[in-house]
């Protein structure tokens, strides 16, 4: 095995009560199959830091700081060429990973390498690039390497990042980009996108006007989303042909226009989910663990927890049967403390169930299944298993808003697809929460 050691450093953006700029909080570094994550002892040390993820706190500061020290925790090192999972989420999926890793000129499956390729656009406030080359091993990286008895005897060369990549993760195709005017840019000088370009499909040709309208169901009934437009094809540059008419633009939250980051991470993240696993371990455990991250740690509450309920009898209505831990996120706008991050990639999946064989959208099919099966009584168990106090008012709330959306959301399905327009009315009607009338 090489002795050379290659690393990163890692960075994050922290907002103006925390002293605001860039601040370097780690390494992370590959030797072999070693992957490992190195925090700086001052971060470990600093009572006021901004929070990188749920993750990678304990029940206290001194068990935070263990956590963020230790020698063999799997949250910091890996022996199988894979990063920890907190940074395997950050690496995109399907045709997305295939783009970065033939810009990088590597392996989809190195993902050292394809990280290092997008480390100016990350998700979240994060940012990671290469130490000159003349630079010395930093001692917090030699220093954990030499104890576990490993022989680093030299750094290895790392390339900087590949202009104008990014990581977003998910499966749609998508880039990263920037808004000048009405026009749509990938080519932005290195710089980080603040607006994600999903493209339709050629199985699925109207995704786009399918995600569009769920966005707009979910203002009607007063949710917080992402800022979303359906641009035309000669608004966006981008580098490659696509056989498509309609782009979904989709403001980050993240990546503000003005450079700014707020840091995110993905509910994955912070309850310690590989991406593979991100379907969880079921509704009625992840999502009471959920309301009560929202409840304990939010600095609103209330707020943040009746959103989360209100958008999930949302998904059930609209058979958005991909809300998966990627798809709700935590948003950290004082550096610390998270808040329910606005809706995003929310899809009424099952208006492509009809026809369908019984292998595709299995696990679609599957979640759909149970969520019809839900009643109110169900609903209210769930809550009083995530701790809220008043389980019947939040169901109450819930019923009202079936009610609303039932009086809303006819007129505005009348401009969705045909698929998408007949699955969702049918719901409206009869199948599911038939018991909110």
């Amino acid at each position: 095995m090489s002795t050379a050691i290659r690393y990163l450093r890692l960075y994050m953006y922290q907002p103006a009560p925390l002293g605001g700029g860039r601040r370097g909080i780690g390494y992370l570094s590959q030797y072999g199959d070693i992957l490992r994550v190195s925090f700086e002892r001052d971060y470990i040390d600093d009572a006021a830091r901004p929070t990188l993820s749920l993750s990678y706190q304990g029940s206290n500061e001194q068990d935070t700081q263990r956590i963020l020290s230790s020698a063999r925790d799997a949250r910091l090192v890996r022996t199988d060429g894979r990063w920890p999972v907190y940074f395997q989420n950050l690496l995109p999926e399907g045709h997305n990973r295939e783009r970065l890793a033939q810009e990088r000129g590597c392996s989809p499956d190195d993902e050292f390498e394809l990280l290092a390729a997008a480390g100016h656009d990350l998700m979240g406030a994060l940012e990671v690039e290469p130490i000159a080359p003349q630079e010395d091993i930093p001692e917090v990286v030699r220093h954990w390497h030499t104890t576990q008895g490993l022989d680093v005897l030299e750094p290895g060369f790392v390339e900087y990042p590949v202009a104008d990549a990014a990581s977003l993760p998910g499966v749609v195709t998508k880039f990263s980009a920037v808004q000048d005017g009405r026009r749509y840019t990938v080519h932005r000088r290195g710089a980080a996108g603040s607006v994600i370009l999903k493209l339709p499909t050629s199985h699925h040709p109207d995704l786009v006007a399918n995600e569009f309208c769920c966005y707009q169901l979910c203002q009607a009934l007063g949710l917080q989303t992402a800022d979303v437009e359906i641009i035309t094809r000669e608004q966006a540059d981008l580098p490659e042909h696509v056989p498509f008419e309609d782009i979904l633009a989709v403001q980050r939250f993240d990546h503000l226009p003005d450079g700014s980051r707020i840091h995110m991470e993905e509910f994955n993240q912070a309850l310690g989910y590989a991406p593979r696993h991100k379907y969880g371990k079921g509704l009625a455990t992840d999502w009471p663990t959920m309301l009560r991250v929202l409840d304990r740690l939010s600095p609103q509450p209330v707020q943040d927890t009746r959103e989360f309920l209100a958008r999930t009898v949302a998904a059930i209505l609209m058979g958005n049967t991909d809300a998966h831990l990627k798809n709700w996120a935590l948003l950290y706008p004082d550096g610390q403390r998270p808040r329910l991050a606005p809706v995003y990639d929310c899809v009424c999946v099952a208006a492509f169930f009809d026809g369908s064989p019984p292998q595709q959208y299995a696990v679609n099919k599957a979640i759909d299944q149970s969520m019809r099966r839900l009643t109110w009584d169900d609903m209210q168990a769930l809550i009083a298993s995530a701790g809220l106090l008043r389980a019947a008012r939040h169901v109450k709330l819930l019923r009202e808003l079936v009610n609303k959306a039932k009086a809303e959301w006819p007129r505005l399905l009348a401009q969705a697809p045909a698929n998408m327009r007949e699955t969702v009315l049918e719901r409206l009607a009869s199948g599911v929460f038939l018991s909110a009338k």
